[in-house]
């Protein structure tokens, strides 16, 4: 095979791997927020001005934050939302919630985008997203969507989820949510902090244990509750999703409006300390820069 092939494949191998999960939540919802995919997409949106954030006052502003537990972007925002926490504390009522899809609608959605099509092949070799048509006819296996659903979801139970980054990460969508539902915000910071850096999707469930303890977490009571909730869990945070027509990480809510600015922590607390009826001292704090090594505007979708 071509070496200049390679990259190319490698990426669509990855695409191909969540393809159902992916293209049935990007054909569901629209988010309205821009959803570049690599590095030269992501420093085209970041050129753009973003949205003037037109807040919504309370008292005490709700903040949701929709993410996946590896998805690079998520855990971007999260980093620039932790010291915003620390800083407003409880005077905030923050919220996250963990994109997921139903399985067998995922699988169900992505058959109709694996059935080979010989325009949008034609159009991949002539673009040189693959080398040749034999090659673009394995990323699309099959020749009618009722074959796909008869192999690939037939055997899918009602009730099942999946979440982008395969098994492991909704495992451990449910035991952040788990980490969360004791009330310690503090130790949850401190344990999605130490996952993002040390975990992956890959190896979570492995991994977790060591980094729960450290935050201070029991970890015998996470599993116990990713044991007996998990169903509980994943269908409150569907219907949240569902609710929100989200399926980028990250998406931001602050007092039920989008937020669609930079992911420092300044920037946050700019949107945050917005949305107070009478901002608190601490507004007056300055955390970091917003207009400083801005992380990357991309999104998990």
């Amino acid at each position: 095979m071509n070496e200049k092939f390679t990259p190319i494949l490698v990426v669509l191998l990855v695409l191909a791997a969540f393809l159902g999960g992916s293209l049935w939540m990007k054909s569901k919802y629209d988010t309205k927020q821009p959803q570049p995919s690599g590095q030269a997409a992501g420093q085209q949106v970041q050129k753009q001005q973003a949205p003037e954030f037109k807040a919504s006052k309370s008292d005490n502003p709700e903040v949701k934050f929709f993410v996946m537990s590896f998805c690079p972007y998520g855990n971007q925002a999260e980093q620039g939302l932790k010291p915003v926490a620390e800083l407003l504390g409880d005077q905030v009522s923050w919220e996250p919630v963990y994109i997921v899809a139903d399985a067998k609608q995922s699988c169900e959605a992505g058959c109709q985008n694996s059935v080979y099509d010989e325009v949008r092949c034609q159009q991949l070799v002539a673009n040189q997203q693959v080398p040749d048509m034999e090659t673009c006819k394995k990323y699309f296996p099959y020749d009618n969507a009722q074959t796909c659903l008869e192999e690939k979801c037939a055997d899918i139970k009602e009730g099942e989820f999946n979440s982008l980054h395969g098994k492991q990460e909704l495992n451990q969508n449910v035991r952040e949510l788990c980490a969360w539902e004791t009330g310690d915000e503090e130790k949850w910071w401190n344990f999605v902090d130490l996952v993002n850096t040390n975990c992956s999707y890959q190896n979570a469930d492995e991994c977790w244990e060591e980094y729960a303890a450290q935050a201070g977490f029991n970890a015998e009571n996470i599993k116990s509750c990713e044991a007996n909730d998990s169903q509980r869990i994943l269908n409150e945070q569907l219907a949240l999703v569902e609710e929100y027509k989200v399926s980028g990480s990250p998406t931001v809510y602050i007092n039920g409006v989008l937020y669609q600015g930079g992911r420092n922590p300044e920037d946050y607390k700019q949107a945050v300390c917005q949305s107070f009826n009478n901002p608190p001292e601490e507004c007056n704090q300055t955390l970091s820069a917003g207009n400083q090594a801005a992380p990357a505007p991309g999104s998990c979708n």
